[in-house]
């Protein structure tokens, strides 16, 4: 996710360069056919275009618009996880006797969860998960959370198997049985609704429709400037051309949150903070957590 700080100017013409210096090309060729090769029927009413860019504009803002919503749906998401996340270890602390509060059967349930956040954010981002499993999965569970072939699944389901030992061992009662299982069905539910998004593909035919209206918009542009702006022209084009390219790809960017890329949802940041947060509520170590990221975004 970026952050409130200011982002390389090489982050920002990364993503267009090619578009930009397109434009940069194609303008001079019409700026010397106009001015040098004596061409001067090259032109269109400048309306044509304004009115093109108006149409542009509009779609641009509703694209930006769905990108949004499904980034910050994203975001919201993983905001239930965090809350449900300590929700699940509280009500463990609350409800087992005392003889057992806190003993290993709540700091394996809290590890558990920890390496399940870990877990299903690479996986989201395809990344490996080996590590987070190695790490806060027992080492008796590591092999079949290996092998599972949905490893964020199998770890809730085994959440659930240490949840249904309890009870049969008449430490939960019916009621808190239900409390502790809907807790365990509302991160179900977000880990589906990340996979919805992840596997959700925002329509190609929107995207190459809108990109073929802007590369007509920057292409009539130069044949609008029916005045003399000789050397600003072609700074002038290159610049609105560009800007619209950039809107459009920030888009595309922003609509696909588990990419590992800078604009991503800080699914690994969320994790360290359940880390730091289950730690706390079962008495483990608490692992230090940088106060600061070294550069512009956070994933």
């Amino acid at each position: 996710m970026l952050l409130n700080r200011p982002i390389p100017f090489s982050f920002l013409l990364g993503k267009i360069k090619y578009e930009a210096l397109a434009v940069f090309v194609f303008a001079n060729l019409m700026f010397a056919l106009r001015h040098y090769v004596g061409l001067e029927i090259l032109s269109v009413p400048l309306a044509i275009p304004a009115l093109m860019g108006t149409c542009i504009s509009l779609l641009l803002a509703f694209r930006t618009n769905q990108a949004y919503e499904r980034w910050w749906e994203a975001r919201v998401v993983w905001g239930g996880i965090v809350n449900d996340s300590r929700t699940l270890v509280r009500q463990l602390l609350t409800f087992l006797p005392d003889e057992l509060v806190p003993t290993d059967v709540v700091q394996i349930v809290a590890q558990r969860q920890i390496g399940w956040c870990f877990v299903l954010g690479q996986t989201l981002r395809g990344q490996p998960t080996q590590p987070a499993i190695e790490t806060y999965v027992i080492p008796t569970e590591q092999a079949g959370a290996l092998a599972a072939k949905h490893q964020p699944l199998a770890l809730l389901q085994a959440q659930a198997d240490q949840l249904r030992n309890m009870y049969q061992a008449g430490h939960l009662t019916d009621i808190q049985l239900a409390q502790v299982d809907a807790t365990l069905t509302r991160l179900t539910d977000a880990m589906g609704r990340c996979e919805r998004i992840k596997n959700t593909v925002f329509p190609r035919t929107y995207t190459f429709y809108l990109q073929v209206f802007i590369i007509l918009f920057t292409a009539m542009l130069p044949f609008g400037f029916v005045e003399n702006l000789f050397f600003v022209e072609v700074p002038l084009v290159t610049l609105v051309g560009s800007a619209f390219f950039l809107i459009e790809k920030s888009a595309i960017q922003v609509q696909d949150p588990f990419e590992n890329r800078p604009t991503d949802t800080p699914m690994t940041a969320i994790a360290n903070g359940i880390e730091v947060s289950l730690n706390q509520l079962t008495g483990a170590a608490v692992v230090e957590q940088p106060t600061a990221p070294p550069t512009y975004f956070i994933l």
